[in-house]
């Protein structure tokens, strides 16, 4: 049986392995198929790509995860099969990228207000990518012993609402999922059950072309609740395991969750993709 993990984090924004290293890791864990999305940015992608040429039957699908604001409420969007080389997501992500490393400096500045001893250069020294994000931030809570791991460093200072959190840069759901199109991606709802939002009202009302059905945070029940739906609206059903590479027990490893090939042929015949 072929699998895909179409959901997968590297060096370039908060994953711990870099794009060539997770190729190898996905090799390892006999996957035919992945996707590099990191989080609002595509610095990994080539080197992905490129790797992948030495081995056999296995592909990289150029992806992305726009983290996007709706009333209020943040949705993850995975764009999957997108141009990466467009000028406007480039434009747009240098913008997010600017916002992202002020906004970290906010955020070391709010915890060291709250007699929490940690440097900006301390975070720096955790990012081995181009995107600054919140779990650099979280790694050296962890590593400093203020929190016992990444989970406890959101829910106890830089989660929403918590006492060093600070906004993030407000791409709304809209203008994601319409630079997805202008890249001529798919714009595919991440980790559904993880949003605080009507899946149902999103679907509706915007171009939504896919629900991630599968994910390490889905049980089998919720899977099959999203793969109903996504069948009903006759969506594109896509999987992954959100690896970031952090070794604690609650975080996923490559592959953890997937999504076989052969439901992905009507999608990979579309792109071209064998």
């Amino acid at each position: 049986m072929k699998k895909a993990d179409l959901h997968i984090h590297t060096t370039a924004s908060d994953g711990k392995y870099s794009p060539s290293d997770i190729v190898n890791l996905a090799i390892r864990e006999n996957l035919n198929l992945i996707a590099i999305t990191d989080h609002d940015t595509i610095e990994g992608i080539d080197e992905a790509i490129n790797k992948s040429k030495i081995y056999d039957d296995f592909t990289v699908i150029p992806g992305i995860e726009l983290s996007t604001i709706y009333n209020d409420n943040e949705v993850h969007l995975l764009g999957y099969f997108i141009d990466y080389k467009n000028k406007d997501l480039i434009n747009l992500l240098k913008k997010i990228k600017e916002y992202r490393y002020n906004r970290a400096k906010k955020i070391v500045n709010k915890l060291q207000n709250l007699n929490i001893n940690i440097t900006f250069n301390e975070v720096l020294k955790e990012l081995k990518g181009e995107n600054i994000g919140r779990p650099h931030i979280a790694r050296v809570l962890v590593n400093k012993g203020y929190t016992e791991n990444i989970s406890e460093a959101f829910n106890e200072y830089i989660g929403k609402g918590k006492k060093a959190f600070v906004d993030r840069y407000r791409l709304s759901f809209k203008k994601g999922i319409e630079i997805i199109h202008k890249c001529n991606g798919i714009a595919v709802l991440a980790h559904p059950f993880l949003l605080d939002v009507n899946i149902n009202h999103l679907i509706d009302n915007f171009s939504v072309d896919g629900i991630e059905v599968y994910h390490s945070k889905h049980s089998k029940e919720i899977s099959n609740k999203y793969l109903n739906l996504a069948k009903s609206k006759n969506l594109y059903i896509t999987g992954g395991s959100d690896f970031h590479g952090d070794k604690s027990e609650d975080s996923p490893n490559i592959g953890d969750s997937y999504i076989e090939f052969n439901s992905l042929k009507e999608l990979l015949y579309k792109f071209k993709y064998k």
